[in-house]
C-alpha cells in the first residue's frame, strides 16, 4: 500500500502544481553512432533511440540469428550439443582467408557446442557458416530460414544474405545483410527470454578450443579494457561497410537493459558510446512492480446490483513497468473493468489494470497490463434491497428536477 500511496501523492502534487522532493533524471547523452537504441529487456519499452529504424549492415551481429536458430534446433532435438561435425571445403577455404578467420577452423572434428561458443564469443565466421551448413545443407538455404524467422519475430526491416555477417565480397554470396537497431534489440530480447542460458556463454571472457585460448571480442566484460559493472555480454560486429557495432545486455539490480550502437568510428568508440547509453539508462529508469502475481487489491471493483458497492480483485500476472527515476513522472494505475454487474463467479476475468504510457515499445510489446479476476463470488442483493435502491435513485432524480432553476424569458432576452 505504501507504494500506491507514494504514486497517488506524486499525482496529487503534480495536480497542485508542486514537485515532490526527488532528484531529476540525467540529461540524455549525445551518442556518436549513426543509429542506436536502448530498451528495457522485460517490457520491450524503448528508453532512448536515434535513427533506430534505419537499415544498416550489422556485421557479425548477424550471427545472433544464426545462433538463435542453433539454440532453437537444440531445443527441438534436431541438433545436440555433443554432435560432432567436420568442416566443408568452403568453410576450410574461408578459414584460410586472412583477416576473416577467427579461430581458424581446421580439418578436424568439432562439436556443435564448440562452434556455437566460438561464434558467440570470438565471432568466428567459419564456425557460423559451418553451423549454417549443418542445419540446412547449404548456407544459402539457411539464409532462407533466417529471413523467415526474422519475419515471424516482427523484424520487418531485416534482410539476411549470409549467416556470418561478412560483406558480400568476403562471404562469397550475393547481397548485403541489413538490420535496424530496433530489429537487433528485438531479436536479442526474444533470444534471452526463450534461451536465457545464452548469457552464460556471452559473459565468458574466453574459451579453449583445440587447446588454444580464444578471447571474447566484448571488451566491456570483467577485467577487460572497458569493463562495465553488470555487463552480461552479447555481440560485436565489424566490417568495412558496417563500421564498428556492438549490441549489449547489462543488468543492475532488477533492471536489464539491451543496447545497440551501429556504425561507430572505432573499436573503442563502440564501447564508450555503449557506456554512455547504459549509464543514462541505469541512472534515469527503474523497474517498478505495481502488483505481484496473485495479489489481492482491495475494494476497486464497482459492482451494480450487489450487497456492497465495491469488491476485491486478484491479479493473474504481475504488473511490471519501467518508470523514470524522477518520481514526479510516475502515474497511478488505471483499472478498466469489462464486468460491473452482479452476479460474478469467483475467479471470473473482469478487466485489466495498467499504467498509462505514451512511450514507444518494440514490435510485439505493448503497455504492460495485468488481467484481473474476481476475488470472490458476488451475488445479487436481495429484491427488497434492489427495489429500495431503485426508489431512492428515482426520488433523487425527482428532487433534482424540482429544484433545478427554471429558465425565464424576459423582455429583451435573446432567448426566444
Amino acid at each position: 500500500m505504501k507504494r500506491l500511496f507514494m504514486l497517488f501523492l506524486s499525482a496529487l502534487l503534480l495536480t497542485a502544481g508542486l514537485s515532490p522532493m526527488t532528484g531529476h533524471a540525467a540529461e540524455p547523452p549525445a551518442i556518436q553512432a549513426e543509429s542506436y537504441i536502448m530498451v528495457d529487456a522485460v517490457t520491450g519499452k524503448v528508453l532512448l533511440a536515434e535513427e533506430a529504424d534505419l537499415a544498416l549492415p550489422p556485421a557479425s551481429m548477424t550471427k545472433l540469428m544464426t545462433l538463435y536458430l542453433v539454440r532453437q534446433q537444440i531445443e527441438q532435438k534436431k541438433l545436440s550439443w555433443n554432435q560432432t561435425v567436420k568442416p566443408s571445403a568452403k568453410v576450410l577455404k574461408l578459414a584460410k582467408t586472412e583477416g576473416i578467420a577467427r579461430l581458424p577452423i581446421r580439418k578436424t572434428t568439432y562439436t556443435i557446442r564448440e562452434l556455437y561458443d566460438a561464434a558467440l564469443i570470438k565471432s568466428a565466421n567459419d564456425a557460423a557458416v559451418l553451423l549454417a551448413e549443418v542445419m540446412a545443407g547449404t548456407e544459402m538455404q539457411f539464409v532462407e530460414q533466417m529471413n523467415e524467422t526474422a519475419a515471424s519475430l516482427g523484424m520487418k526491416d531485416t534482410e539476411y544474405a549470409n549467416a556470418s555477417g561478412l560483406d558480400a565480397v568476403d562471404a562469397t554470396l550475393p547481397g548485403t545483410n541489413l538490420m535496424t537497431a530496433m530489429d537487433i534489440a528485438l531479436l536479442i530480447i526474444r533470444y534471452i527470454q526463450e534461451y536465457p542460458d545464452v548469457l552464460d556463454v556471452t559473459k565468458r571472457s574466453a574459451i579453449t578450443i583445440n587447446g588454444e585460448k580464444v578471447e571474447n571480442s566484448n571488451k566491456m566484460l570483467t577485467r577487460q579494457p572497458y569493463a562495465y559493472s553488470g555487463m552480461r555480454g552479447m555481440k560485436t560486429g565489424t566490417t568495412d561497410l558496417a563500421g564498428y557495432c556492438f549490441a549489449s545486455v547489462a543488468t543492475r539490480g532488477n533492471l536489464t537493459l539491451v543496447s545497440v550502437v551501429m556504425r561507430t568510428t572505432s573499436d573503442k568508440a563502440r564501447f564508450t558510446e555503449t557506456k554512455k547509453l547504459l549509464d543514462y539508462g541505469f541512472a534515469s529508469f527503474e523497474p517498478l512492480t505495481y502488483y505481484g502475481k496473485g495479489e489481492q487489491i482491495k475494494r476497486v471493483l464497482p459492482i451494480k446490483g450487489a450487497k456492497q458497492a465495491r469488491y476485491d480483485v486478484v491479479t493473474k500476472t504481475p504488473l511490471y513497468v519501467t518508470v523514470s527515476t524522477n518520481k514526479s513522472d510516475q502515474r497511478p494505475p488505471v483499472f478498466q473493468f469489462s464486468k460491473e454487474q452482479a452476479p460474478l463467479k469467483r475467479g471470473e476475468a473482469i478487466g485489466t489494470v495498467q499504467v498509462e504510457d505514451e512511450g514507444l515499445y518494440l514490435p510485439g510489446f505493448s503497455v504492460p497490463h495485468a488481467v484481473l479476476y474476481s476475488a470472490e463470488t458476488v451475488k445479487l442483493a436481495s429484491f427488497q434491497t434492489r427495489l429500495f435502491r431503485a426508489i431512492s435513485a428515482w426520488s433523487e432524480k425527482i428532487s433534482q428536477a424540482i429544484h433545478q432553476p427554471t429558465l425565464v424569458n424576459r423582455q429583451g432576452d435573446s432567448v426566444k
